[in-house]
């Protein structure tokens, strides 16, 4: 034979080698910007075991923290859109965060294509047993009577319980001035200890307190009242439309992802949320499940990012000063 043929010959057969070795060993990646152990961790461990299972392939949890997942976005914006990474994130990281600065690290609503939706809680106000207000009236003249009973936590600035009092604030003319804590649970804390008079925090992490006695919850910005507490009012149908607010977590990809790749990839992850070991772990989450299409999740986080953009305008809050 031709010794040029031959090495022609393994030539060939060495790059197809290559190639198919490359495809083999293709990571795919489930990203999270929040540290391990918390809400966002957890469902970044849930959903790409799912996701393992119906590809027939390890995906692999990368944690990269900062900047409210903002780090890890911008990781997810640069990589190929194959399906190979994705990343969990809270949807006001996609929805609020652009709002509340001048220099967003990414483009949320354009660099990314959302997946699936996974999982939805519902947050409200509650009062400490010490604050004379038993419904939400009696708390708006409560705190419009004096200026030191019109503070709030909730917990950390610039997230959506933040801006869900900021948005009560707007709504009922209270001069409502936020406490900053380190996160929801010293700020449930402080509220117990007397030391903030009120908060906002999800729903259904308040209810144990609310069943002892410690604290008392006036209305939460869920669409209709919860199954779970079914005597806790909505700030809508106190006429407060402007406060229903849901607070969810979604499954991104980059934007330029293909569609029919998405939709597989939408279907996995609905398909997962219908088995019980996946929605027992979201009751256990206190997570609600919805089933969006892919369509059905653009128009919801257009929605919400509408919704939250004249609430931060009109606070005057930027992330850039804090």
């Amino acid at each position: 034979m031709n010794p040029a043929k031959v090495l022609l010959t393994v030539a060939v057969l060495a790059l197809a080698f290559s190639t198919d070795s490359a495809k083999a060993q293709a990571v795919t990646r489930m990203l999270s910007g929040h540290p391990p152990g918390g809400a966002v961790d957890t469902l970044a461990r849930i959903f790409a075991d799912k996701l393992g299972e119906a590809l027939g392939r390890p995906v692999v949890v990368e944690t990269r923290s900062g900047a409210g997942g903002q780090i890890a976005a911008s990781a997810l914006k640069t990589s190929a859109p194959d399906g190979n990474t994705l990343m969990t994130i809270p949807a006001s990281a996609l929805t609020l965060y652009p709002h509340t600065t001048k220099t967003p690290l990414n483009d949320t609503l354009n660099d990314f294509v959302p997946v699936a939706h996974i999982g939805s809680y519902e947050t409200g106000l509650a009062v400490g047993a010490n604050v004379p207000a038993n419904d939400l009236r009696e708390w708006i003249n409560w705190a419009k009577a004096d200026s030191k009973n019109a503070t709030y936590s909730a917990g950390n600035v610039g997230t959506d319980l933040h801006f869900l009092g900021v948005a009560l604030a707007q709504a009922t003319g209270v001069q409502l001035v936020h406490v900053p804590y380190r996160g929801v649970g010293p700020a449930t804390v402080a509220l117990l200890a007397g030391e903030i008079p009120a908060v906002t925090l999800p729903f259904a992490q308040m209810l144990p307190q609310v069943r002892a006695g410690k604290i008392r919850i006036l209305a939460h910005a869920g669409g209709r009242r919860a199954a779970v507490a079914p005597d806790i009012p909505t700030f809508k149908e106190l006429g407060y439309a402007g406060l229903e607010i849901s607070s969810w977590y979604v499954i991104i990809a980059p934007a330029k992802m293909r569609p029919e790749l998405v939709a597989r990839y939408n279907e996995i992850f609905i398909q997962a949320l219908r088995t019980p070991a996946v929605s027992g772990r979201m009751r256990a989450l206190d997570l609600e499940i919805r089933e969006l299409n892919p369509a059905e999740l653009v128009a919801t986080l257009r929605a919400d990012y509408n919704h939250w953009g004249p609430i931060v305008k009109a606070s005057g809050f930027s992330a850039d000063s804090q």
